[in-house]
């Protein structure tokens, strides 16, 4: 047994974000009343059901913000061999009821004050949106974002990147790295584009090879451990809802 008790939340809607990206927004019941209160880069397990093992537990992280009105959202982008992620993007849908453990997770900033260097690739954009929503409405730093896609297709939540940083001209500067354009970043090009950033606190969510590269740019620059943050994406081991 977890100890933590899970609860079943209701769907409100499932939106298409990318052809192969889904967001999930999800109410609340008067029993998970004050066990959702949550931190920008904070995740959700949810449990999906399989015929073989009865359910199957997955982390998603919250794309939505604390610091927001609107519903706690997860996003969902669906791969090849991942049963949860395709089960959620075909079979899902508004009225339905999502298994849920309350959020955890440490991939959060300390200080919403401090100037912050964001790093995405692919759907490790999840946090890293949840967190640039939260500093530019509840603090005071400078955001650069670089986010990296395969192609323009790729790029999630572009509408709302855009809107983010024509209302926030002077706080927030994103940069979308294309691989069909420019190839897939190097550790050079990372350590470039770091490089005048120093001072920030630095989070980093994505593939494992992207993450690496930033996780080198960034310690070849002398950048402190405590400022470098990385989430990574991993299977759990085990049932957290037996």
């Amino acid at each position: 047994m977890t100890g933590v008790r899970s609860f079943h939340l209701p769907v409100l809607e499932v939106r298409h974000e990318t052809a192969d990206a889904v967001s999930v927004l999800l109410g609340t019941t008067p029993e998970a009343e004050g066990h959702f209160d949550y931190r920008a880069g904070q995740f959700l397990t949810v449990a999906v059901p399989s015929e073989e093992t009865g359910l199957a537990a997955r982390c998603y992280s919250l794309s939505s913000s604390p610091a927001e009105d609107g519903p706690m959202t997860i996003t969902v982008k669906r791969t090849v061999d991942g049963y949860a992620s395709n089960w959620i993007a075909e079979h899902l849908a508004a009225g339905d009821t999502l298994q849920v453990l309350p959020p955890s997770g440490i991939f959060t900033p300390a200080d919403l004050d401090a100037d912050l260097l964001l790093f995405a690739g692919g759907s490790g954009v999840t946090p890293i949106i949840s967190i640039a929503r939260t500093a530019l409405a509840r603090g005071t730093g400078r955001i650069v974002v670089l986010y990296a896609n395969r192609d323009e297709s790729s790029v999630i939540f572009a509408p709302e990147w855009a809107a983010l940083a024509a209302a926030h001209p002077d706080r927030l500067q994103v940069v979308h790295w294309l691989e069909s354009v420019q190839g897939l970043p190097s550790q050079d090009q990372l350590r470039a584009f770091a490089a005048e950033r120093t001072s920030y606190d630095a989070f980093c969510c994505g593939p494992a090879p992207f993450m690496k590269s930033v996780s080198l740019a960034l310690r070849s620059l002398d950048f402190p451990r405590a400022r470098r943050h990385q989430e990574k994406f991993v299977s759990l081991g085990g049932n957290p809802f037996a």
